[in-house]
């Protein structure tokens, strides 16, 4: 005697078509009726092209309460159809582009002639912008470190000072040859 087979969420639809969500990968009309089940699989068939396609219970999600314009079976990861076969999608990373005079990539899975990178890929240094920043930027900040300057110079001169009399000039001179030095770090 056979065990009983759990109906699917598909059982409820009969006949009456409906669409994967996400879509199946690399079949383009998305509409389907309900075929037959098994204990592990669901047997989904294509109403244009009349495909028959197994789709294992595992990734079957739920129903949607509206079914309009057509019920939505969701799907718990995202399938591709490879040669009548579902598997999961994988998502493929991009190399991106050479970079500009950089050494030619040679990987040593394709010497070998191997399927998959015997290592980590390399690694391109990215230059970012200088912290420096623009020109205007440069010339807000000098005029801060100026007037921060100026400041300074003024509180040493106009501070009541008794050696002032004495040591007057050689402040002076010395703050003169600061902000001289400083002119030409700019």
């Amino acid at each position: 005697m056979s065990a009983p087979l759990l109906p699917t969420p598909l059982h409820e639809l009969g006949q009456r078509p409906f669409s994967f969500y996400p879509p199946i990968v690399n079949i383009e009309h998305n509409e389907w009726i309900f075929r037959r089940a098994t204990w592990s699989d669901v047997q989904v068939m294509n109403t244009k092209t009349n495909a028959e396609v197994w789709v294992p219970r595992r990734w079957l999600g739920e129903l949607s309460s509206i079914d309009e314009p057509f019920i939505i079976v969701g799907l718990a990861k995202e399938l591709e159809c490879n040669a009548g076969v579902l598997l999961p999608h994988v998502r493929r990373v991009i190399e991106m582009p050479r970079a500009v005079n950089g050494p030619p990539r040679r990987f040593a899975f394709e010497r070998a002639g191997a399927a998959e990178p015997a290592g980590p890929a390399p690694v391109v240094a990215i230059r970012v912008e200088s912290p420096s920043g623009s020109r205007a930027h440069r010339l807000v900040r000098a005029s801060v470190a100026f007037g921060i300057l100026v400041c300074f110079v003024a509180g040493i001169i106009f501070r009541d000072n008794p050696m002032r009399s004495r040591g007057g000039h050689s402040a002076v001179r010395e703050v003169v040859a600061l902000i001289k030095q400083f002119a030409r770090a700019f």
